[in-house]
């Protein structure tokens, strides 16, 4: 579920349908939110949802992150068709990070 820049560059460019945790090991709020965004995506695998959950340590790929426009931990960005659609900053719960899917 944890994934690398390379691999979210390409997933954004064949247009896919993903959400990105944006994290890192000293945020506290990433640290709660975390297990929330990995139940939502093993979740959604069981439903066989085309939309696709992943986290990124934003300590692994600072350039990346700055390119992004993250300034802040916990956010969330949405992906789809090769584009971002939302992007949300600050911990959120389950049902919010659910209802996040259904904007792609």
């Amino acid at each position: 579920m944890e994934i690398t820049s390379e691999e979210l560059k390409q997933k954004i460019k064949n247009g896919d349908k993903l959400i990105v945790d944006f994290w890192a090991s000293w945020c506290g709020p990433c640290k709660v939110m975390k297990p929330m965004f990995e139940d939502v995506s093993n979740g959604l695998e069981n439903t066989g949802s085309d939309v696709k959950l992943y986290t990124f340590n934003i300590d692994n790929d600072k350039e990346f992150v700055v390119e992004l426009g993250i300034r802040s931990v916990p956010t969330i960005k949405g992906f789809n068709g090769g584009n971002e659609r939302f992007s949300e900053v600050g911990l959120k719960q389950r049902d919010v990070i659910m209802e996040m899917t259904s904007r792609l």
